[in-house]
C-alpha cells in the first residue's frame, strides 16, 4: 500500500511539472501585444475592468525584465 502511494505521489509530481513546463512554453517568445490580448482574455473574468490594464503592464514589465517576450514579431519568410 505504501508503495502504491509512493507511485502515485511520485506520478503527481511528474504530471504537475510537465504541465508547468508546457504552460511556460506557451507564454514564452510571445511579443508585446499577444502577451496583453492573452492575459486580457485569462485575467477578463477574474479582474475589474478598471483594474486590468495596470494588472496586465506589471505583469508585461515583468515578463520583459525576464527576456520572455520578443522583442520584434516573427518574421514569416514564406516556407
Amino acid at each position: 500500500m505504501k508503495k502504491l502511494f509512493r507511485l502515485a505521489l511520485l506520478g503527481g509530481i511528474g504530471f504537475a511539472i510537465y504541465k508547468a513546463m508546457e504552460e511556460k512554453k506557451q507564454w514564452t517568445g510571445l511579443t508585446e501585444d499577444e502577451a496583453r490580448a492573452k492575459l486580457n482574455d485569462k485575467l477578463s473574468s477574474r479582474v475589474p475592468p478598471e483594474k486590468l490594464d495596470k494588472v496586465a503592464d506589471q505583469i508585461v514589465d515583468q515578463m520583459r525584465m525576464r527576456g520572455v517576450l520578443r522583442t520584434e514579431p516573427a518574421v514569416d519568410n514564406g516556407s
